[in-house]
């Protein structure tokens, strides 16, 4: 395995990275505003550019980054608008499962990854993201 190709995986979630969010739209009472919400998703978002592949083995990263979604997974249960918590929890399940379905094989993770990225759910759940927080992700 090479771990130098565990950058593109660093780099997909680095990409979610999220800042300013403005929406008003699907409040539910309680919990986060979007604008709380996409700070905190930003902050979890960034712990994933600490990945070193060079220095950790496959299942360390595997471990970094599911500690990191269940982080997103409170963050989407906590949160006010709940389309934005649905598009995060989406999101989450996804780079969840691209990963888990790997079997540590990195060139698998990218190939599910983009595949799951065809799926209408998902492009639904991006766009959302993107409009909420004021953020283009690149996916």
């Amino acid at each position: 395995m090479k771990r130098t190709k565990l950058i593109p995986i660093a780099a997909v979630c680095s990409l979610l990275v999220l800042s300013g969010c403005s929406a008003e739209d699907n409040l539910v009472e309680g919990g986060d505003p979007p604008e709380v919400t996409c700070e905190r998703f930003h902050d979890t978002i960034e712990k994933f550019s600490d990945i070193d592949p060079s220095t950790m083995g496959f299942g360390d990263i595997l471990a970094h980054v599911s500690e990191g979604f269940s982080e997103i997974e409170v963050i989407a249960d906590q949160a006010q608008d709940d389309e934005l918590a649905q598009s995060i929890d989406t999101m989450s399940k996804t780079l969840n499962s691209t990963i888990a379905a790997s079997g540590g094989d990195i060139d698998a993770v990218r190939a599910e990854l983009d595949e799951s990225l065809q799926e209408p759910e998902v492009q639904n759940a991006t766009t959302y993201i993107e409009e909420t927080c004021g953020t283009e992700m690149p996916l």
